[in-house]
């Protein structure tokens, strides 16, 4: 669990400081949402072999002068503290229609790598995919669409939006629709093509299926109301549940989620907009090392809802998932500001961001001064410590730490069984910062090999070439992100 990194600057030392920790159990506060203060609409989540999980999210302009990200990709160890990686995709697929978008991706890990279904978007919305040797990427595009809108029969009547593949033992299952019926269409055993006949699971008026399965039944959930229509939005999560995964589906009252003519619009609410926030919607859900289920989904901030480019200001939020009864409860059925614990999930060491950062010059440029803390887990532990930068050009790149004045690739660094170390690093960038917004992401992993853990920072540089803290990390959200 990761502390907030919006606090006054620290100024470097070259030292590392040790204190044993008084309780390896002690309370954290936890953090608050949003988990990711980027625009991160519609996240899908599959954790990797490395144990991190992995987010992609709709493509969208975040009004920060860098452009359109196809399908921006996060990652984070602990589901609280995410980064930024980098877009899945440089272009769109070469059979998209003209106009396209990548919205709604949907990942998934296979025994062949990974998996990403994804829609097109537009007036003549088609659903494509994408492979990979793993849920990190690299991504490459399918060389058709699976199904587009007009198809022919028996699917000229989908509406291929919002893609859900369920992988089940009689084999693959797309979910679909926006706002025109939501069908299940069994695929061939490869998900690549649609074999079976459409079923029609829930009725007009809701978009963004999502599928769970517990404890013997098949959960459905959708979003109603419009998702981007600034403070006004009514965007809400709803659920049904059925007994097998081609449905019937029907909710608490025992409504089928298929609504008659003129009957108003079944579902239980799941999620609905606050105080705080505002239309929250479009869920999918990830289980940490205790079995405990989360829900992710975007949000708007209540006062601050629309970016400057008109774009809606859709963060990504975490919330718990209990099963009550054997029906799905969100908290109070709102999003919450704070959580009471964050997920468990077991790592081998913890890493925190402390403080905020310092932009300074030297004699051959310019070097960052930022600190982070090593919490031991259990056991002792000890791993290499490493810097990356990714700037308003979208590049990310890796940053050499000084010592004694030699540029390393990364230092090592390590905490004893019980305690907690913070160290003071020094990196060089490879130019000068220009103004605009950086994520400055430290990582710790075993010596050699692939990271661990991570600590983000926010930082902006402003014009006059000063650094401010807590201005919107492109990842996890500082405080002070989420205005402006």
């Amino acid at each position: 669990m990761k502390t907030s990194r919006g606090a006054r600057a620290l100024g470097a030392a070259a030292l590392a400081v040790v204190v044993p920790l008084v309780s390896a159990t002690a309370a954290v506060p936890a953090a608050a949402n949003p988990v990711i203060s980027s625009i991160a609409p519609d996240p899908s989540v599959q954790r990797g072999a490395d144990g991190a999980f992995h987010v992609y999210a709709s493509s969208d302009d975040w009004s920060d002068g860098a452009g359109y990200r196809l399908v921006p990709h996060f990652r984070s160890f602990d589901l609280v503290e995410w980064e930024y990686v980098g877009d899945a995709f440089g272009s769109r697929p070469s059979w998209a229609p003209s106009g396209s978008y990548l919205w709604a991706p949907d990942v998934h890990v296979t025994d062949a790598g990974a998996v990403m279904y994804y829609t097109t978007g537009g007036p003549a919305p088609c659903i494509g995919m994408a492979t990979a040797p793993g849920i990190e990427g690299p991504w490459t595009h399918g060389g058709a669409p699976i199904v587009c809108y007009g198809a022919d029969a028996p699917y000229r009547d989908l509406d291929p939006m919002d893609p859900e593949v369920v992988f089940t033992a009689d084999g693959p299952v797309m979910f679909m629709g926006n706002f025109e019926g939501i069908h299940a269409v069994r695929m061939n055993p490869a998900g690549t093509a649609l074999i079976g006949d459409p079923v029609l699971v829930a009725g007009t008026g809701v978009e963004a299926p999502a599928v769970v399965s517990r404890e013997g039944r098949t959960h459905l959930f959708t979003s109603a109301g419009l998702c981007c229509n600034g403070e006004q939005s009514q965007y809400r999560v709803l659920g049904g549940r059925a007994d097998d995964v081609m449905g019937p589906y029907s909710d608490r009252q025992q409504r089928p989620l298929v609504q008659g003519p003129g009957s108003p619009l079944p579902g239980d609410v799941i999620l609905k907009g606050d105080a705080d926030w505002v239309g929250p919607g479009h869920v999918d859900v990830t289980t940490d090392d205790a079995g405990q289920d989360w829900m992710l989904y975007h949000a708007a901030p209540r006062g601050s809802a629309v970016l400057p480019n008109g774009v809606q200001r859709r963060y990504m939020m975490l919330d718990r998932l209990d099963w009550v009864g054997g029906w799905p409860v969100v908290g109070d059925g709102t999003p919450s500001s704070t959580r009471s614990a964050d997920p468990v999930v077991s790592l081998p060491v913890r890493l925190t961001a402390v403080g905020g950062a310092v932009l300074r010059p030297d004699r051959d440029g310019q070097v960052l001064d930022a600190s982070v803390r090593m919490d031991s887990t259990g056991s002792a532990y000890s791993g290499d410590l490493r810097a990356a930068l990714t700037g308003p050009d979208k590049r990310r790149v890796e940053l050499p730490v000084l010592v004694d004045g030699q540029a390393l690739p990364s230092v090592p660094q390590a905490v004893g069984a019980g305690a907690t170390v913070t160290r003071a690093l020094t990196l060089r960038p490879a130019a000068p910062m220009t103004p605009g917004r950086y994520e400055l992401v430290v990582s710790v992993g075993d010596a050699g090999g692939p990271a661990r853990e991570l600590a983000v920072f926010g930082l902006e540089v402003a014009p006059d070439g000063s650094l401010s803290m807590g201005s919107g990390a492109l990842g996890s959200a500082p405080l002070g992100s989420l205005g402006g």
